[in-house]
């Protein structure tokens, strides 16, 4: 029997100022049958006082302030002192809509035979809070893995795990740093039974200490790279497997000619794939406000905007005898 609902966890390191948004929001909306967990790597900027503050203050059940082996042995630990019936991922410089986490961890309780659930992310640049986009490439390779079974990637920040699924699915892998790329490249290869919430959970908010900001595009393409060749079970080892995924020939190939394509396409007035639209975030400066700050309010008021618009629905697949059946 679990003590908890909910488990929040969250590792951090030397982003405090970040972390107080985080955690201030978490904090305040945290119900009596919900515990934060909490891995600071050593921070040397005032983190530790910081949790202990809150600790005593019977804000966060559980804190560990000690050096660790990156993030994914910091959220290793968390889930593995987590007492609750749900873990849900908690980055320290992101939002998080806890309304609509909580709709979400209600469905995984009613519905034992879902141990992962996923959703929408959005994300805002820290440098323009006027407008975000939401991830709907996520959405997109889940709908490949529910309908055709392929292995994908999904973004980790709307990921809530069912504790006991922990067995099957097996902790964050520490060798790398995009751990949910990994993560959910390993579970969507496995037997793992996802779900989806048609809710905006969480936005990412890409800043100056982001990890593929600090790790670089090209690095972080190789690193994902890697980890798609090794669970895509379509991508064999054979010289012609090599040759059309491996060895980016076709990639260079494109490469001088998309600027070519892209003036024709313009001439013609042709219409032409732009990303992911960017969506107006109604950001209206408020005097004196820090840029982080505005950050976080935007985002808040986007995702409470945006999920009270709509009724949430759930897409899983009902385990009944063995035998996967959509259910919606």
């Amino acid at each position: 029997m679990s003590e908890y609902g909910i488990s929040y966890v969250v590792t951090t390191y030397n982003k405090l100022p970040y972390l107080r948004q985080v955690l201030d929001r978490l904090v305040a909306a945290r119900l009596p049958n919900e515990e934060i967990v909490v891995a600071d790597g050593g921070s040397k900027d005032g983190t530790p006082e910081y949790l202990r503050s809150l600790y005593e203050a019977g804000h966060i059940q559980q804190f560990v302030s000690e050096r660790d082996k990156g993030e994914s042995h910091g959220f290793n630990k968390c889930m593995l002192r987590a007492r609750g019936e749900v873990v849900k991922i908690i980055t320290d410089d992101d939002a998080f809509d806890y309304g609509a986490i909580r709709e979400a961890a209600g469905f995984m309780h009613q519905h034992p035979d879902v141990d992962v659930m996923m959703g929408y992310t959005g994300l805002l640049f820290l440098e323009d809070p006027n407008r975000l986009s939401l991830y709907e490439d996520v959405a997109d390779n889940f709908k490949r893995w529910f309908h055709h079974g392929e292995a994908v990637w999904m973004i980790g920040l709307p990921m809530i795990i069912r504790r006991t699924s922990l067995a099957l699915t097996g902790l964050f892998n520490t060798g790398v740093v995009q751990m949910d790329t990994e993560f959910t490249y390993r579970i969507t290869s496995l037997n793992v039974n996802l779900a989806w919430s048609s809710a905006v959970l969480s936005i990412r908010i890409e800043n100056p200490q982001s990890n593929f900001r600090v790790m670089g595009r090209q690095t972080s393409q190789h690193e994902a790279d890697r980890m798609r060749f090794f669970y895509d079970k379509r991508i064999g080892h054979s010289f012609l497997n090599y040759v059309r995924h491996k060895s980016g020939w076709l990639d260079a190939l494109k490469k001088p000619v998309r600027p070519l394509k892209r003036a024709v396409f313009n001439a013609l007035k042709k219409p032409q794939y732009q990303g992911p639209p960017q969506l107006p975030t109604g950001y209206v400066p408020t005097p004196g406000e820090e840029p982080l700050e505005a950050a976080f309010r935007v985002c808040d008021r986007f995702m409470a905007d945006y999920n009270a618009r709509q009724t949430t629905e759930f897409i899983f697949k009902k385990q009944e005898l063995g035998k996967a059946l959509a259910t919606k």
